[in-house]
């Protein structure tokens, strides 16, 4: 059997609220009232995870209103990624709202993905707005694929500047030199890639990504984020590549743990972090099979390392030039259990 590491549950419902007609005075609109702050969605117990995601939408909107309500007008960006998907653009187009291409071309694709549309009132747009936050909470939680889970709606943007000219500053964001100076794309708009950004730069206090504007996320465990516009290393530094490319690491074996739903909070990231750590000694190089390795170490919080058999496995896979992906097409769910019977066993032998 093909190993299938997942939990599958309902897809989440976020059913369609019905906001009143919004006053005329904004200083006076009805927010939510008590929105939960999902911090970490593995705590959340009993609660549904259709009560998860509509506590998390609700407090996206009054997070989006809070930035919006400081400053001169309620304009505000909406970047979108249609690299997987697009399910905005039908009611982008319907609500006639100007759009704007980031000239971002990835190799095989025809045309940029990435694209900011212009919502002029945040008032007069709030079903859209709020569609926007509903669809991002969504992506964050829902079922999906490991390797591809839509992420289309990347962020929010509240700034004065024309549409062109924060296309232009985020494209220069992107393009960057590595230390072999080949071109490469930092995907930086990824709410993924902005919710490590104070590891990515450091331990820096996060900031906005582009000079102008106040950037607003739904991260990976589906929390608001908002980054204000202060000025910091993430709007021109050139990041540290290894350090990426870990994040990138931690962030597959995320997408592994919660295929079947956000199952899986920021308390399991010292714990990936370690499975990494070991995944890397034991001589498991190859990222896709350091991320299987790192899940079910995660999930079924053993040393599957420990385990005689695993050891014999790895082994053989590493004489053969192999992969563990391949090896794993072969195991079910119950060959990855015996592992840490038998790594438990060994760690509750007496010395």
């Amino acid at each position: 059997m093909r190993i299938d590491p997942t939990y599958p549950t309902p897809p989440t419902d976020l059913k369609d609220r019905t906001h009143p007609a919004p006053p005329k005075d904004p200083t006076h609109r009805t927010h939510p009232k008590n929105p939960r702050d999902p911090a970490d969605p593995t705590q959340a117990g009993a609660a549904s995870r259709s009560a998860r995601a509509e506590a998390a939408v609700e407090h996206a909107i009054v997070g989006l209103r809070a930035v919006l309500d400081m400053r001169p007008s309620r304009r505000v960006l909406l970047l979108c990624d249609s690299t997987l998907a697009d399910p905005l653009a039908d009611e982008i187009a319907t609500a006639g709202l100007a759009r704007r291409a980031v000239d971002l071309i990835s190799q095989g694709a025809s045309a940029p993905p990435l694209y900011l549309a212009e919502v002029p009132d945040e008032i007069r747009y709030e079903r859209l707005v709020n569609a926007s936050i509903r669809l991002a909470v969504d992506e964050a939680m829902r079922p999906a694929p490991a390797i591809k889970r839509e992420r289309s709606m990347s962020a929010w943007l509240a700034t004065d500047l024309p549409l062109a000219e924060v296309a232009q500053r985020l494209i220069l964001r992107a393009r960057l030199r590595d230390a072999q100076g080949r071109m490469r794309i930092l995907r930086f708009w990824d709410p993924r890639t902005t919710q490590f950004q104070s590891e990515l730069y450091a331990g820096c206090v996060p900031a906005s990504w582009i000079a102008g504007a106040a950037w607003m996320c739904i991260d990976g465990f589906a929390r608001w984020q908002a980054l204000p516009d202060t000025p910091g290393p993430m709007q021109a530094a050139t990041p540290d590549w290894p350090r990426l490319s870990r994040l990138g690491q931690v962030n597959a074996v995320l997408q592994r743990l919660n295929a079947g739903g956000l199952d899986y909070g920021p308390s399991a990231l010292e714990p990936i972090r370690r499975a990494l750590d070991v995944a890397s000694a034991s001589g498991i190089n190859d990222d896709e099979d350091a991320a299987l390795f790192a899940s079910w170490r995660v999930r079924l919080d053993a040393p599957l390392e420990r385990a005689p058999s695993f050891a014999e496995l790895l082994r053989e896979i590493q004489e053969e030039g192999g992969r563990l992906l391949n090896a794993a097409e072969d195991m079910d769910d119950e060959d990855w259990r015996l592992f840490a019977r038998q790594a438990q066993a060994r760690e509750d032998r007496p010395a």
